[in-house]
């Protein structure tokens, strides 16, 4: 959590709040471990063209706040600066799930065709000549009364209404799902997405499925999470250590084995 505090993630929930806070997730750790990944697929890379080695470094710290500062750079960009760090529409606290008459939708009209559908589908098609909304750049610098008024014409309609008009007319749409709705998501389901492994002691287990798709090497989940240590020695022996060195290793409680 101290890393979404200094990287700025903990402050960009004031927008919402009021107050900062922690995101609910382990959002620090697995953006540095996404990029301590993609960096040691480079750094393979390099050794199979070259065949060096080398050491990677991949600090929190800096990967959180490269990841935070990437679209808010903004007017400090340039050198000198020429405005303020913070990307406007990005920035909006009107930018969030908005509520139906019975429950609640991402609803994102991005280029002018889609807000023109977007307010004819409404009955406010005249809001398409208001200079205000006309096109991209007059949308972002009043994308605050924008999405009040998105806000309040989402309201009058269900749900389901809302998924049909927008999905025909090709405007970006989608359900705002609670943990529980992931569990049953029709399209992971269909997709076979949630993956169930017995596992050894604790009975049948249900894991997120590889998001990835290869079609030469496709991943799957065919084993159970490891036991502490259970494959300390497999994977010590792969790296080329001797029996002695590992049962050293085990003796001065450097690893834990499970043999």
């Amino acid at each position: 959590m101290s890393y979404q505090g200094c990287s700025g993630l903990a402050w960009a929930q004031t927008l919402y709040t009021g107050k900062p806070g922690y995101m609910p997730i382990l959002l620090a750790d697995k953006v540095a471990a996404l990029t301590l990944v993609y960096s040691i697929g480079m750094g393979l890379f390099h050794r199979e063209r070259t065949g060096q080695g080398q050491q990677i470094d991949v600090p929190m710290f800096e990967t959180l706040t490269s990841f935070t500062m990437m679209e808010h750079m903004a007017g400090t960009l340039f050198d000198p600066p020429v405005g303020k760090p913070g990307w406007t529409r990005v920035l909006s606290p009107h930018r969030r799930p908005f509520q139906t008459k019975d429950g609640l939708l991402g609803v994102l009209p991005y280029s002018d065709r889609h807000w023109k559908q977007f307010f004819e589908i409404s009955g406010k098609a005249a809001l398409f000549e208001d200079p205000r909304f006309a096109d991209m750049p007059s949308r972002v610098k009043n994308i605050d009364a924008l999405y009040s008024i998105v806000e309040e014409i989402i309201t009058q309609k269900t749900t389901k209404e809302w998924i049909e008009l927008l999905e025909d007319a090709g405007i970006p749409v989608v359900l705002v799902n609670s943990f529980e709705d992931l569990m049953k998501d029709p399209h992971l389901e269909e997709t076979r997405f949630w993956q169930i492994t017995e596992h050894p002691t604790e009975g049948k287990l249900t894991y997120p499925g590889i998001p990835s798709r290869f079609s030469k090497t496709p991943g799957s989940i065919h084993r159970h999470a490891p036991e502490l240590g259970e494959h300390s020695c497999d994977v010590l022996e792969e790296c080329g250590f001797s029996d002695h060195e590992i049962k050293a290793m085990i003796d001065g409680e450097v690893i834990t084995c499970a043999l």
